[in-house]
C-alpha cells in the first residue's frame, strides 16, 4: 500500500516540482507550550510532555504514524496524564517539528534516536511504549533494545524494505516533487478533510477537525526531501525479533480502518501470539484521536493488569 500511495503522490506532483530548502528545527522556537528539543548529532528531535496529575504511576513514550506528529497523540496524552502518567510524544525525523533529513547528514535510524531520547529522560528506568500505525513498527524495533514494561500497538503498520522504490526516491527531482506535495497540496482544505474523514470514519469529528495541527508541520521546508532520504535508509520492522520482547503486548485495531490491510494486521498478530487484542467498533485508522477516552480506559486497564 505504501508503494502504491507513493507512486500516486509522485505522479500528481511531477508537474509542479519546485525547489525548497531543508528544514532544521530551531531550539529557540517552541511550537507548543509543552515543547522540548533533544539534540543528537545532526538531529533535533521535538517532543512534548504532558505531566501526570495526582499520584505518579509511570511514564509513556508515544510514537506517531506516517504523515503525523505529536499532535495525533494530544487527546490520548491528556487522558493518560490525568490518570497519573507522564506522557512523552515524540516527532520522528522528517515529521512534526523535528529535523528534516538530507543526503549529506550523518544519518541515524529513528529507532536509535528514540532510544537515546528515552535514556536521556529516564536512564535505567522502565518505560511503557505506545506506537500508532508506522509508529507501531518503530515501537516494535525499539522494544527489542530498551527495557519496556508494556507495549501498546494501535493500528500498527509493519514497515517493509522499500526495494526498487528506495532507488527511485534517491533521484534528485523526487525530493523536489515531494516537497511540493507536502508544501502545497496540504493547503487544499477540502482535500485534507476528505483524508481526515477516511482516517477517522467519523464525519462529526472531521467537520471540526483542526487541520492546521496536521498540515502546518507537513508544510515545513524540506519535508518531502526528508521523506525520500528516510525511505532510502529506514529500518524494516523486525517481526522475527519481536519474539524476544517478553513484556505484555496490547494490539488495538479499528473496525473501519481503511489504511491498514488485513495482511498487515495478521503480520502484527502473528508476531505476538500472546498479545491482548481490542477492536474499536466503528473506529477509523486514527481512532487514537476521536476515541481517545475509550482507548485511554483500555490502555489503563491493560497497564494495570
Amino acid at each position: 500500500m505504501t508503494k502504491k500511495l507513493l507512486s500516486v503522490i509522485l505522479c500528481v506532483a511531477m508537474v509542479f516540482a519546485t525547489s525548497i530548502p531543508a528544514f532544521a528545527a530551531d531550539e529557540q522556537t517552541l511550537p507548543y507550550e509543552n515543547s522540548r528539543f533533544f539534540t543528537c548529532g545532526d538531529y533535533e528531535l521535538h517532543y512534548r510532555v504532558a505531566e501526570h496529575e495526582g499520584m505518579y504511576k509511570g511514564r509513556i513514550m508515544f510514537i506517531h504514524g506516517f504523515g503525523q506528529s505529536s499532535f495525533s497523540w494530544e487527546n490520548m496524552a491528556d487522558e493518560m496524564s490525568a490518570k497519573g502518567y507522564d506522557c512523552y510524544c515524540v516527532d520522528l525525523p522528517n515529521f512534526g517539528y523535528s529535523t528534516r533529513e538530507t543526503a549529506d547528514m550523518e544519518l541515524v535510524d529513528r529507532e536509535v534516536l528514540v532510544e537515546k531520547l528515552m535514556l536521556s529522560i529516564a536512564p535505567g528506568n522502565s518505560w511503557i511504549l505506545a506506537g500508532h500505525s508506522m509508529g507501531g513498527a518503530v515501537a516494535i524495533n525499539v522494544a527489542q533494545s530498551v527495557d519496556v514494561q508494556k507495549l501498546m500497538l494501535f493500528c500498527a503498520a509493519p514497515v517493509a524494505d522499500m526495494g526498487d522504490m528506495s532507488g527511485m526516491t534517491a533521484m534528485p527531482f523526487m525530493g523536489k516533487m515531494m516537497n511540493f506535495v507536502f508544501k502545497y497540496l496540504t493547503k487544499i482544505d477540502l482535500l485534507m478533510r476528505v483524508v481526515v474523514l477516511m482516517a477517522t470514519a467519523n464525519w462529526d469529528y472531521t467537520k471540526n477537525y483542526n487541520l492546521e495541527g496536521v498540515t502546518a508541520p507537513l508544510q515545513l521546508d524540506g519535508t518531502g526531501e526528508g521523506l525520500c532520504v528516510l525511505m532510502q535508509h529506514q529500518r524494516p520492522t523486525d517481526l522475527e525479533g519481536a519474539a524476544n520482547i517478553d513484556c505484555p503486548v496490547l494490539i488495538v485495531n479499528a473496525e473501519k480502518d481503511m489504511i491498514i490491510s488485513g495482511s498487515m494486521k495478521q503480520q502484527i498478530s502473528d508476531a505476538f501470539p500472546n498479545a491482548e487484542h481490542y477492536l474499536v467498533a466503528g473506529g477509523g485508522h486514527i481512532c487514537i484521536e476521536d476515541r481517545a477516552e475509550e482507548l485511554a480506559d483500555v490502555a489503563y486497564e491493560f497497564i494495570n493488569k
